[in-house]
């Protein structure tokens, strides 16, 4: 139980820690002047480096969300009293698995194969 208290506090931090950081990204990306101008640069190379920059900043904001959403999963699994169980084949996932990647959803075992079938999903197609 204690166990489980230090890894929703360590999930808790995190998601602080994740929207303060998402945040400032935010405001970074406010007061980038390449913000204001994509799409509307006449010059090709200024119009590529805006668009590119904005890419990157819409990605980095993806992966914040993404990361509070495995977040708040990890966090109702806790309250429902589920965290901790393989969602494959419903064994424990492992104390020091959870330490390490608090939010993880598999056992070791079940995540080692799920990427072994799934890898190629991973890989550009072009």
């Amino acid at each position: 139980m204690r166990q489980i208290q230090h890894l929703e506090q360590q999930l808790k931090a995190g998601k602080v820690g994740l929207l303060e950081a998402a945040h400032a990204e935010l405001l970074r990306a406010e007061e980038s002047p390449y913000t204001s101008i994509a799409g509307e640069v006449p010059d090709v190379g200024d119009q590529a480096t805006a668009t590119t920059i904005n890419d990157f900043d819409n990605e980095i904001a993806r992966r914040h969300g993404e990361a509070l959403r495995d977040i708040d999963d990890a966090l109702q699994r806790i309250a429902q009293k589920t965290y901790g169980e393989c969602r494959d084949c419903g064994e424990d996932i492992g104390y020091q698995r959870l330490a390490a990647f608090p939010t993880a959803t598999r056992c070791v075992a079940c995540q080692t194969l799920r990427e072994r079938v799934y890898a190629h999903e991973l890989r550009p197609t072009l």
